[in-house]
């Protein structure tokens, strides 16, 4: 169970970062017209999508009690999002400290994934 609350940690790391780190106040990192319909389009909507997802996988282990699958599931699709959203260099660019919470994300995904594939008696997916 630890496993998947330290899962559901990393995904609300990024959801934090997305949302409460601050723009940039350079003028060339602003992103206006097409810019931010890319940047929704290719970064918040995913995140928006996935963010369902999580839900829909949290009630899925608690009512199943499988928390090693909804770990390993999370830590996925978190880890698959933080790769393409580092790629994006335009939303790190105006959202400059997101890449720090990226990053903890995905660090917690992998732990996640190494306390989901090491409990005792191997992982019961």
């Amino acid at each position: 169970m630890w496993s998947a609350v330290v899962a559901f940690a990393g995904w609300f790391v990024i959801l934090c970062g997305l949302r409460l780190a601050p723009v940039s106040v350079d003028q060339e990192a602003d992103l206006e017209g097409g810019g931010s319909f890319a940047a929704a389009f290719s970064v918040y909507w995913p995140a928006l999508g996935i963010t369902v997802l999580v839900v829909g996988v949290a009630i899925y282990a608690a009512v199943t009690r499988r928390w090693t699958t909804a770990a390993l599931v999370v830590s996925a699709m978190t880890a698959v999002w933080s790769v393409w959203a580092l790629s994006q260099g335009y939303v790190m660019d105006h959202r400059p400290s997101l890449d720090g919470y990226v990053w903890t994300g995905l660090a917690l995904a992998a732990t996640a994934t190494l306390l989901a594939t090491s409990a005792r008696n191997g992982p019961r997916v």
